[in-house]
This record gives structure tokens, sequence and C-alpha cells, in this order.
């Protein structure tokens, strides 16, 4: 489950102009809900209104890291552990 790995590096990143961005692309929204309240997620999260094919996500779950210019720098095809976040956001710093 990778939900404790984003939440950990969302509250370590989150004030270096580092963003985040979950979205559920199949979930409905009461299971929205209940996701985020049971690991007590505080990063931003929402249901898929067409990001995930902008992204040309392939897989689920699927990480992408998107640089300050809005170019996709990396993907992660998979569950993610906190510290291949950390190593994909820091290529981005």
């Amino acid at each position: 489950m990778e939900a404790p790995s984003l939440e950990k590096a969302y509250l370590a990143f989150k004030d270096r102009n580092v963003y985040f961005f979950s979205v559920f692309v199949t979930s409905k929204e009461k299971d929205i809900r209940e996701f985020v309240e049971t690991f007590n997620l505080t990063l931003p999260v929402g249901k898929d209104t067409g990001i995930a094919e902008a992204l040309d996500v392939k897989a689920i779950p699927e990480t992408v890291f998107i640089d300050r210019d809005g170019q996709i720098i990396e993907r992660h095809r998979d569950t993610i552990t906190y510290d291949e976040l950390v190593t994909g956001i820091e290529k981005l710093l």
C-alpha cells in the first residue's frame, strides 16, 4: 500500500515547492472519502476528470514526476516506496 509513503513524502516536501495530487481513476466519491479517512491523508486527492488520460497513465498505481516546465521526467508504474519517491523528487529539485 503506497498511501502511507505518499503522505510521508507529501509532508516532507510540501514546504519545498513540491506539489502532490492523488487521482482515483475508478473509485466512487464515497470510497475515496473512506480511503482518505482510513489513511489520515492530508495530501490533495480527487476523482479523475481526465488527468489520467492527459498524462497517458497506463497502470494503476502509477506515479508521474513532472518538472516545473510541465514535462514528464519519470514514471513509476507500480506501488512506489517512500525512498523511490524521495529519489524521484530530488531529481526535480
